[in-house]
């Protein structure tokens, strides 16, 4: 058997032992029977069990396989499930959420979304297997409730976690309400019946969060030390000083590049006035809102196939429609969902939700923001990069590296205004505007993760600097407290992947080509920088290029 074959079967049979114990990333994936139908362990045991399966992964791969004999796609394959390994480790051996927070249903809302929303068989099944879910929601709760007997949950957490199970009957009677008329009425009673055999074990568990509250610890923040390591680990080739300096450049700039070009839209008018009347420029109807964005989209995949910018596979399928009525009330604005890594058809949907008052149409679907959202969510942004991933290797969707998953959307938007897609003053100037929160959620991400400033200091920056609500800036803090160093993925990722660009320009020379530039990341959408540099580095030597 040839090295890569026996790479190949090593890597899917130790995969499947993961998703066994961890079924709900299966759904995530597109891998749905049997996994749709099982809940993981809730309890710590998992959690380590999970680790300990990972660490038999590299283990084998270095006892059985000879590196050198691989394929360079297998060799990064390779570096990506140690890579995968160590973040895992250090999520669970020193970030330690599993037993700081104390919110049970934060990954279990998202694999019911993804069921409910991804069409990927009919819902009479999808229902089947959710009802199934639902059945067995009580044991992995008691389960769960196990990993704190000795620990003490962050108070922050311990709040965001009893508001999420306060909640979750109501998307469980969401669920019950949306499919009524969709599915047999068999099956209907089936899963109402489920629904309410919830209602004491959900009330039980929101009994324990609320004693648990009075035991909490206030401190949150992964601390200097610790996040400077996971960056490392990341491999973002970058300090987070050297981060920190980059947002507060980036915010500087842009804030003075956003003042320039209200200037120019309207001179003597405020940066407020300007979005203003930039808002007011908006389609009559939803329906004309809806139409215009769909052709957007669509003009923004033909201009990267006549422009020669990406290779779009002609069989994928990006739809524009409105957000249906059962999934309105999860869904405020517009959502992307992308179809799953092993989904048969990589068709997505961008689903658009209705504004109860048409006046409020300028804010989101004005006419100068929707190209970008087209290049955005649709091409070549995440829908095109994720279809095209979902191609490569299932071995990479482990890789985590959110600076090119993130980062490559707002590059997109970069370059799509370089070749002339994005145009106009108000356009950039939403695209601008929309770079000052990037900026922010640098320095905040840093200075929040390395304990260097306040929830509350969090919450008023990003009030100040991006214009955000307090309720829309507390919801952002509440997630970057648990997420560090993801936030700052996003005009970071557009950085290194605008330098990335640079560097590969200057050592093809001549022989550089956009479209083998843009086709190499799309390829590799989930890497870290540091291993997309080495595919760059493995494919220009295959040219003769070093």
């Amino acid at each position: 058997m040839k090295e890569d074959e026996k790479f190949e079967k090593l890597n899917w049979k130790m995969y499947q032992k993961f998703l066994d114990k961890n079924p709900h990333h299966a759904t995530f994936f597109g891998l749905h029977d049997p996994y749709d139908m099982k809940m993981p362990n809730g309890s710590s045991k998992n959690i380590f069990d999970s680790l300990e399966v990972v660490k038999q992964w590299v283990d084998k791969i270095k006892k059985t396989i000879n590196y050198e004999a691989l394929s360079t796609e297998h060799k990064i394959d390779w570096k990506v499930v140690e890579h995968f390994y160590e973040l895992r480790k250090f999520s669970v051996n020193e970030h330690r959420t599993w037993e700081t927070d104390p919110d049970a249903f934060d990954e279990i809302g998202g694999v019911l979304f993804v069921m409910l929303t991804r069409n990927y068989t009919p819902i009479e099944k999808r229902v089947k297997a959710i009802i199934l879910r639902l059945e067995k929601l009580p044991l992995y709760l008691e389960q769960f409730r196990t990993r704190f007997e000795k620990a003490k949950p962050v108070k922050l957490w311990t709040e965001v976690a009893i508001e999420s199970c306060q909640q979750i009957p109501g998307l469980l009677q969401f669920i019950v309400t949306a499919t009524k008329d969709m599915i047999s009425d068999s099956l209907h009673s089936r899963l109402t019946k489920a629904v309410m055999n919830l209602q004491q074990p959900i009330k039980q568990h929101l009994e324990w969060l609320q004693h648990l509250l009075p035991k909490t610890k206030i401190e949150w923040a992964l601390g200097k030390e610790k996040f400077e390591k996971l960056l490392q680990l990341r491999k973002l080739e970058m300090t987070s000083d050297e981060i920190y300096e980059l947002g507060v450049k980036y915010l500087k700039v842009i804030k003075e590049e956003r003042a320039r070009l209200a200037q120019k839209i309207a001179s003597g008018k405020s940066v407020e006035e300007v979005m203003e009347q930039i808002e007011a420029k908006a389609p009559r109807t939803f329906e004309e809102a809806l139409k215009t964005t769909r052709e957007e989209m669509e003009k923004s995949r033909r201009f990267i196939i006549e422009h020669d910018l990406a290779t779009v596979p002609k069989e994928d399928q990006l739809l524009v429609e409105e957000t249906p009525a059962f999934m309105a009330p999860l869904i405020p604005f517009a959502a992307l969902i992308l179809p799953g890594k092993f989904e048969k058809k990589q068709t997505g949907i961008y689903v658009v939700t209705r504004p109860r008052d048409v006046e409020n149409l300028g804010k989101h679907l004005n006419y100068a923001n929707i190209p970008g959202t087209a290049v955005h969510e649709g091409f070549p942004g995440h829908f095109l990069q994720s279809a095209v991933t979902n191609r490569s290797s299932f071995v990479q969707r482990f890789a985590g590296g959110t600076e090119i998953s993130e980062g490559w959307a707002h590059y997109c938007e970069e370059m799509m205004t370089e070749h002339g897609f994005i145009k106009g003053f108000e356009s950039q100037f939403m695209k601008v505007n929309d770079g000052i929160w990037r900026a922010a959620r640098i320095i905040v991400d840093v200075k929040l993760s390395r304990g260097e400033m306040t929830f509350d200091e969090a919450v008023n920056m990003l009030m100040k600097e991006a214009g955000m609500s307090k309720e829309g800036a507390v919801a952002e803090v509440r997630r970057y407290t648990l997420t560090p160093g993801y936030p700052l993925s996003y005009l970071l990722g557009k950085h290194l992947i605008l330098k990335l660009r640079d560097d590969i320009k200057k050592m093809m020379g001549e022989r550089f080509s956009e479209k083998f530039f843009h086709d190499t990341i799309a390829a590799n959408g989930e890497l870290p920088i540091a291993l997309l540099r080495e595919v760059f580095d493995m494919k220009l030597a295959e040219l003769g290029i070093k």
